[in-house]
């Protein structure tokens, strides 16, 4: 289990990697969007906790960008370096 101060610098770092590398909407340089992706944060830490792998990690990406963005162009492989990014975070 996690505790609350680690729990918080964990999904900050979330934030931080869908903000600077995932960002499918490009608001990065945005200061009043900068809380954009904050619904998903949850959700992905939830998926690090549990160990998911990168595939469902990626799919549940690719359907945030596809199905809730409508950005229906998105790939799979588009999603590779924010994976890569979240395996980075230290649990």
């Amino acid at each position: 289990m996690t505790d609350k101060i680690a729990s918080r610098l964990i999904r900050s770092q979330i934030r931080t990697v869908l903000l600077n590398v995932w960002d499918p909407i490009g608001i990065h340089n945005e200061p009043n969007s900068q809380d954009e992706y904050d619904g998903y944060v949850g959700e992905i830490y939830a998926l690090l906790i549990r160990a998911a792998t990168d595939q469902e990690i990626t799919d549940r990406l690719l359907n945030i960008v596809q199905d809730t963005m409508g950005l229906d162009t998105a790939k799979a492989e588009d999603m590779r370096s924010t994976v890569r990014a979240l395996r980075e975070i230290r649990m």
